[in-house]
């Protein structure tokens, strides 16, 4: 079986820009492609609905968490795909009353054209820690979520999600291949530190997981209040087969996308060809899961580890 899917790399918000004018030049933009190419799923880079806010600490930014199945963004996707005959994968800020407390979520979201919400997935590796290395503040806004889920599409076709931090850990990758994950779409919002490491990674991941990996990210520069300069979005969108091998791919365009056929039969040859599921110890890898074991004291004022 081969299944079409397209990626969206978008640009920026730029000066001037408002979060819903960005989010609707992103759903006039998906129209186009789909138009065009006529895929059977598409997919959006994290913080799809406006600016990316995770290096500042500002209340304001609050105010744009919504809830996840009666909020604008789930209902403008549900409308498009129905619209477009299409599936979605989607991200929103997500706003949740749980046990009498509100919480936040960096949330995907899956949509069907004929079942509506398949289901959400929320960030659970949350960047930002020691100031002295790191200017990210996104466990301000946002908690960790506990699922891994895995999604049937009306094909048949087992989809899974992850937003960008999510990636470096591989973890996550193998849960998902050992949950019969079929497609990872890895959904981010990115700049700077890891711009060449990037590619390599998700290269990497995808091989070690026999998925196809769509992965996301926006191209061009931004900047908030409180942020010093711009930061610069380094793009970089691309498909990879359950190989390795990159399908299509993007550098720093703003407003375009990628495409690509997921190849079912050719996944099965690589899953045959190199068995992880068979060839596994897991009778070993017990410190992996280990809540309570922790090495300290490998980080010193430098920034180097002890060797």
């Amino acid at each position: 079986m081969s299944i079409k899917v397209l990626g969206i790399q978008p640009g920026t918000c730029t000066d001037g820009m408002t979060n819903e004018e960005y989010f609707k030049k992103q759903l006039g933009f998906m129209e186009e492609a789909v138009a065009k190419e006529s895929p059977y799923l598409v997919m959006f880079p994290e913080c799809m609905t406006g600016k990316y806010f995770g290096l500042v600490r500002q209340t304001k930014w609050f105010r744009y968490a919504e809830d996840f199945f009666s909020g604008p963004t789930t209902a403008a996707m549900l409308a498009e795909c129905k619209k477009l005959s299409v599936h979605i994968v989607y991200s929103l800020f997500e706003r949740a009353e749980e046990d009498g407390r509100t919480m936040y979520y960096n949330t995907m979201g899956l949509v069907s054209p004929t079942r509506g919400i398949v289901g959400r997935y929320r960030k659970i590796h949350i960047p930002g820690g020691d100031s002295r290395y790191s200017t990210v503040s996104e466990k301000y806004y946002f908690s960790s979520g506990d699922k891994m889920p895995v999604f049937e599409l009306d094909n048949g076709l087992k989809v899974a999600m992850m937003l960008c931090y999510d990636r470096s850990f591989p973890e996550i990758w193998r849960a998902y291949y050992l949950k019969g994950a079929q497609l990872i779409c890895m959904a981010a919002c990115t700049m700077g530190l890891k711009k060449d490491m990037f590619v390599c990674e998700l290269r990497t991941r995808a091989l070690e997981s026999h998925c196809y990996v769509i992965g996301l990210n926006r191209a061009g520069a931004e900047q908030v209040e409180g942020e010093a300069e711009p930061r610069k979005h380094f793009g970089k969108s691309l498909i990879i087969d359950s190989m390795g091998e990159v399908m299509d791919s993007l550098d720093d365009e703003p407003w375009s996308y990628v495409t690509g056929e997921l190849d079912l039969h050719k996944q099965e040859w690589a899953r045959g060809r190199l068995d992880w599921m068979r060839d596994r110890h897991p009778e070993l890898y017990g410190i992996i899961s280990d809540v309570n074991y922790r090495q300290d004291g490998l980080i010193f004022e430098h920034g180097w580890e002890k060797l």
